[in-house]
């Protein structure tokens, strides 16, 4: 599968209002919440980013953070995935991002992975 038909059917789409002069920018939408983020370099490398609304995930659970105030509303990783432009590693990627995302146990932190 070519990468460009691997973007489409992973739900990406053309992000050209953060576009940058280095990268081409996609964008896909899995839920309310969550937002991943694809540059494409005209070197062969993409790199995969993603944030959570996590305030938005809160308010919605009658929880919040702090003061919910504007500097607290994404969760996002610390380091980025940087890859191929090859539809086995985006999707891989993006195993790896859910495989985190499933990880985080509020009830129990000490049982998480990296807890």
């Amino acid at each position: 599968m070519e990468f460009e038909e691997a973007l489409e059917r992973l739900g990406f789409r053309a992000a050209e209002e953060r576009a940058t002069r280095d990268a081409r920018l996609f964008r896909s939408d899995p839920n309310r919440f969550l937002t991943y983020w694809l540059h494409v370099y005209p070197d062969g490398t993409a790199l995969l980013t993603w944030e959570f609304a996590i305030v938005d995930y809160l308010a919605a659970k009658q929880l919040q953070v702090g003061s919910s105030e504007a500097l607290n509303l994404f969760m996002f990783p610390m380091e980025d995935d940087r890859g191929p432009q090859d539809a086995a590693w985006l999707a891989a990627a993006l195993d790896r991002v859910e495989d985190r995302l499933r990880s985080l146990r509020f009830d129990a932190p000490e049982d998480s992975p990296g807890g």
